[in-house]
């Protein structure tokens, strides 16, 4: 039976976590970046952001999310459950600006 991977707790201010989250986005953009490895560490990171963060109507719905989610993918399979709806209405051609 294999062992249990192991956890490794990191404490950031929400300001540090921001600045790291934006650099590793600055990475991804760049050619260094086309490691699936740093995009989802990226990932994490933002799942993480959001559940620290508090915010009011849809934002405070998806930060709620992320907070109950116990991993990255549950987190985003929530995200594409309660988001599918609205971004499906506003990218709609009646939507759009001309």
């Amino acid at each position: 039976m294999p062992d249990a991977p192991q956890k490794v707790s990191l404490t950031l201010s929400l300001e540090e976590a921001e600045a790291l989250h934006t650099a590793l986005e600055d990475l991804l953009e760049s050619a260094i970046g086309n490691d699936g490895r740093l995009e989802r560490a990226y990932r994490i990171l933002g799942w993480r952001i959001l559940a620290a963060k508090g915010g009011a109507g849809l934002t405070a719905r998806i930060a709620a999310l992320a907070r109950e989610a116990e991993s990255l993918e549950e987190y985003e399979a929530a995200r594409d459950r309660e988001l599918g709806p609205i971004l499906d209405g506003l990218e709609r051609n009646e939507n759009r600006d001309p």
